[in-house]
Formats: C-alpha cells, structure tokens, sequence
C-alpha cells in the first residue's frame, strides 16, 4: 500500500515538512496545529519559505500554533532551498524520485543527505506518504507494512482518519 502522490512540488515540501515535524512526537500533535504549520510556513510556496531570514525564524519561534523546534524549523527553510535545487536540476521533484529507479536504498540515503532533521525513519515516512512504493523492513512487516512516525507505535498502529496522509504511530 502506498499514498497518493503529490500533485506539486509545494505538496512534495508539505509532506517532508510534516514528517520532520512528526518525527519523535505524537502523530496528534502534528496534525491538530497543521492549519497553523501550512499558514507560518506560507502554504509550503518553496519561493517563500527558502527566503525566511533570522527574523521569520524568531517569529516562528513565538508561533504557538507550531511546534517550535528551532533545529526543524532551520531545516524546513534549507530544504525549500533544496526543493528548488531539486526543481532546477531534474524538473521536479517527481523526476528525482524517479531517477532512482527501484533502487530503494540508495533513494532514500539521498534523502537523508540532501535534506535536514532527516534521518531513515523520516525518509521513508517522506517517501510513503509521497507514493513511493516501498518494500517493508522488518519493523514495518510487522506493523502492515507502513513506515512509523510519532511516539505511540509501541501502542500498536493507530491510523488518523483526518490528515492528509494517514501514518501509523512509532518512534
């Protein structure tokens, strides 16, 4: 089972962001504040956002509608700079997942290198919810076959009907 793919590169932005964002909380908290998250972070428009400066960065530190991570919100800000880099040297963002072929690993150690606050869990988050048609590691086997985000997955899996992408629960 994968997600439905993106339909821009902006929504691309969107789905990184909100697994950075997850990454090591309650999948609940991310997705009750993102109303917040898609207006502080200008609807994810990667013109906008590569261009925050220190002082968007202090703004959205007193944003309580976020959650204020100064360490994933400087990461969200460089990679918008790294989606446009993405836009100018394949096309899209689409293109460059695709010119990975079905080589899984080497895709998403790429991830993990271009992007900040990315590491393996939140790779495979970004690139589940983007479509991606990935084969389940051990973990995942045992959780239907989804990459986990959030602190409950010891819990069991615990989908949220409401998001725009649905994830299970983990660390």
């Amino acid at each position: 089972m994968s997600m439905k793919p993106p339909k821009d590169d902006a929504e691309y932005f969107e789905r990184l962001t909100k697994s950075v964002f997850a990454a090591g909380l309650n999948w609940t908290v991310v997705e009750n504040k993102w109303p917040d998250f898609q207006k502080a972070f200008a609807q994810f428009s990667l013109l906008k956002v590569a261009k925050f400066n220190e002082k968007d960065v202090k703004t959205l530190m007193g944003n309580a509608g976020i959650v204020r991570n100064e360490k994933k919100i400087r990461a969200t800000i460089h990679n918008a700079g790294e989606f446009l880099k993405l836009e100018k040297e394949f096309g899209s963002v689409k293109k460059y997942i695709d010119s990975f072929g079905k080589d899984e690993e080497r895709l998403q150690t790429n991830v993990q290198d271009r992007f900040q606050h990315v590491g393996p869990s939140t790779a495979r988050t970004f690139l589940w919810s983007s479509g991606c048609q990935l084969t389940p590691n051990k973990e995942e086997k045992k959780m239907d076959g989804r990459p986990q985000v959030g602190s409950q997955a010891r819990k069991g899996p615990r989908a949220h009907s409401n998001s725009s992408f649905i994830l299970y629960d983990s660390d």
